[in-house]
């Protein structure tokens, strides 16, 4: 059975840690910095999440459709994200796996994950805060 019920679900907690995150000056000046636009497309349930760096001033967090153009997408099962939240999934293995797929300059983004580690004790709190009834 898949972690999250339902779109509504996915996206609500995603949207949660991703605001964690862009209240974390250090994380969020971080990907500020890069100037990135990525876009995580989920399936089993579907849910797309676009992380807006572009202007390097603001994060700005959009699910669902967004008409911003990304530079790098990101592809992968719902709970291959709450895995990666976790500090489970090793990026580049999931990469060459095909548990992630993804579009555009992917090593842009790769060279932001040691920038988000720490967010991963920041997830199950969001789960937690959700009531998600999961193991973390």
């Amino acid at each position: 059975m898949a972690v999250f019920s339902s779109t509504e679900e996915l996206h609500r907690i995603m949207e949660d840690l991703w605001n964690a995150i862009k209240s974390d000056e250090q994380m969020a000046g971080q990907l500020l910095a890069s100037r990135l636009i990525v876009q995580f497309h989920y399936r089993e349930p579907e849910g797309r999440l676009t992380i807006d760096c572009s202007d390097g001033v603001e994060m700005k967090i959009h699910s669902g459709e967004c008409e911003k153009k990304p530079i790098v997408e990101m592809f992968m099962k719902s709970d291959v994200a709450h895995e990666f939240w976790l500090g489970k999934v090793n990026v580049p293995m999931a990469l060459l796996q095909g548990k992630i797929v993804s579009k555009g300059p992917v090593s842009k983004a790769l060279a932001l994950l040691p920038a988000l580690k720490p967010a991963y004790p920041m997830y199950p709190t969001v789960i937690k805060n959700n009531g998600l009834k999961v193991s973390v």
